[in-house]
């Protein structure tokens, strides 16, 4: 018996000591654990509160492919200087050319790569392994990026677009000397100040009717990213009081410019920038396969099939602001128009028109062609209204008449509040985006041409 209890004592003993061990073990643990813990005390440093991990799942194989990402790319980041050619950039980095022909395919419907300028920030993407590129991106303003990424053996366009505010900005001033030198020292741009002298030169002779003393009062829309304009303007609004006369510009919901009594001030666009109408080979789809290459890529306008040396017209009056050759778009032209219209065209076999050129609508601006990727000789004919491609053969375009009596009401409305901010004190407001009872959307989603043209109110809690 006394065997059997010394044999039970060692046995509880030894259980004992396994037992005081494992809670000596799991203290010491704690203890380490607390000791290199922040205290609850601790403000400077950031608390990551633990994720609920799916038992299905590797924690361990979820954090590897980033990590494995980060280490098998890395982003270069150049600045455009004077000279520089996309294809010089590229033989620089020693990337293939065969990608540079890829990403100038991938750019033709959008033209972005077109029209580096010094200062502009490209971003490459690149393999370490092999040098390879995985993507492009171009910032072409502070509120959108532009991103060409590989994807199953092509690379695709995208865009990422950072949410703007818009403001209103008032400039008041009065006539000491020319027009432009006047409105210019009161802070309008070039711009401004041409868009205000094509809209009313119909009716007000800037050189000869002006006197000193007279003023003038010019509302104009700026987008702002994070406080900071970002080059986007609109005017919403322009006035000239002369001897006792109002001339006047205001933007109406169409898009269009008309005076107080609501008589347009824009003139017509054309609906075929040709004297003739030609054969479409070619119609506006967001989704059409390429002839040539077989790919799904968005035909941003309508091609006309037509003997080469075709006169082409412009479209509407505006100004030149683009005459490039381009790989697969062969010569090309863009042409600003008034108000959010844009035009271009393609494949062109002679210019006429110079960049920065004032045009009229029905002038020759250059001759048709099969310069570029092309199938045959045509015309690829574009219409933008506020920077979105649309169907040139159906859209709304501005058209020589008056307001329809059914929104004369409101748009005297619009005229009144653009007089009273224009006499008060104010320099800048804040504006809300407006959206219609007909569309229900907001103004800057340009899903329509319609929705795109709407002219903002005035914030009631603007200061």
């Amino acid at each position: 018996m006394r065997r059997n209890r010394i044999t039970f004592n060692k046995l509880l003993i030894g259980r004992i000591q396994v037992s005081f061990g494992f809670i000596g073990l799991i203290s010491l643990l704690w203890y380490s654990v607390s000791s290199t813990s922040p205290s609850a005390s601790t403000t400077n440093q950031r608390i990551i509160p633990i994720e609920l991990i799916d038992q299905k799942q590797d924690s361990t194989n979820n954090h590897l492919p980033q990590k494995s990402q980060e280490k098998r790319f890395r982003d270069q980041r150049y600045t455009v200087v004077e000279g520089d050619t996309l294809e010089a950039i590229f033989k620089r980095k020693q990337l293939s050319i065969n990608e540079l022909y890829e990403i100038i395919e991938a750019d033709e419907p959008y033209l972005e790569l077109d029209v580096l300028q010094p200062g502009d920030q490209l971003i490459f993407r690149i393999e370490r392994e092999d040098n390879r590129l995985e993507a492009l991106s171009r910032i072409v303003d502070p509120s959108k990026t532009v991103t060409y990424q590989y994807n199953n053996d092509d690379f695709i366009y995208q865009e990422e677009l950072t949410p703007t505010d818009k403001i209103a900005e008032v400039t008041r001033g009065q006539i000491d000397g020319s027009f432009y030198v006047s409105a210019s020292s009161s802070g309008l741009t070039d711009n401004g100040v041409m868009t205000i002298t094509q809209l009313l030169k119909s009716s007000l002779n800037f050189r000869r009717d002006l006197r000193a003393g007279d003023h003038f009062q010019v509302i104009m829309e700026r987008e702002t990213v994070e406080g900071k304009t970002i080059g986007k303007d609109r005017l919403l609004a322009a006035r000239v009081l002369s001897r006792g006369k109002e001339f006047g510009a205001y933007l109406h919901s169409d898009g269009s410019y008309y005076n107080a009594q609501g008589e347009s001030l824009v003139p017509a666009l054309l609906r075929y920038p040709t004297k003739k109408k030609y054969r479409i080979s070619s119609h506006f789809n967001p989704r059409r396969v390429h002839p040539v290459t077989g790919r799904v890529k968005p035909h941003n306008g309508v091609d006309f099939a037509m003997p080469t040396g075709t006169p082409i017209l412009s479209t509407g009056h505006g100004r030149v602001t683009r005459v490039a050759s381009h790989r697969y778009a062969g010569k090309y032209i863009d042409i600003d128009e008034f108000g959010p219209y844009s035009t271009r065209f393609l494949h062109l076999s002679k210019i006429l028109v110079k960049k920065g050129q004032q045009v009229e609508r029905g002038q020759v601006i250059a001759l048709s062609g099969n310069t570029g990727r092309s199938t045959g000789p045509h015309l690829h004919y574009e219409l933008h209204i506020k920077g979105r491609p649309v169907n040139p053969m159906t859209a709304d375009i501005p058209m020589l008449k008056s307001i329809p009596n059914s929104e004369i009401k409101d748009f005297h409305l619009y005229v009144a509040d653009m007089r009273d901010l224009m006499l008060s004190e104010e320099k800048v407001v804040y504006l809300d985006e407006q959206t219609t009872d007909k569309h229900k959307q907001e103004t800057h989603q340009y899903n329509s041409a319609k929705s795109s043209k709407e002219p903002p109110v005035i914030s009631s809690s603007a200061s």
